[in-house]
């Protein structure tokens, strides 16, 4: 695992570089859906800053999880969730890879709900979300999840 390090801002951000010199950060952003049931809601994202092929190093893993892990820690009413959507085509690996991620935390701590969401014959997105079962059951996060993306659906 990689020492990361917290950024300021107005959301939490975390960097860390690894042993090849690339350069990563994790981000997240709090959401706004003006629904109650949301208040807690944040999007993760990560990325990597220098543009180059991804160099197989377990320790981007491990360190990934662990901010996760150290953000549940910090924010245990957090619902997280995570997009996975299909314009390039890789929302299939980004699926498996975060499920993956998840598989090797300590699940007692969160658990993981998927949502796959259909917009047309072409696009779909996986809406993957992690929460504590204290806060959230996995009927609450779904029945109210397809609440809003009909909302959404009917805002065209």
């Amino acid at each position: 695992m990689y020492k990361y390090n917290a950024l300021e801002g107005n959301y939490p951000l975390f960097s860390f570089s690894t042993k090849h010199g690339l350069n990563y950060y994790v981000a997240f952003r709090k959401m706004d859906f003006e629904n109650p049931f949301f208040d807690n809601l944040y999007s993760f994202d990560f990325w990597e800053m220098n543009s180059q092929k991804f160099l197989k190093d377990n320790a981007i893993e491990a360190t990934i999880i662990q901010i996760v892990i150290d953000f549940f820690k910090l924010n245990p009413s957090c619902l997280l969730h995570y997009i996975c959507d299909s314009m390039d085509e890789k929302h299939n690996f980004r699926s498996k890879l975060f499920k993956k991620w998840y598989d090797k935390s300590n699940k007692e701590d969160f658990s993981k709900l998927n949502i796959e969401f259909k917009i047309d014959e072409i696009e779909s997105y996986n809406l993957e979300f992690i929460f504590n079962e204290t806060f959230y059951t996995f009927e609450s996060v779904k029945e109210n999840v397809l609440s809003q993306l009909e909302d959404f659906s009917n805002y065209k």
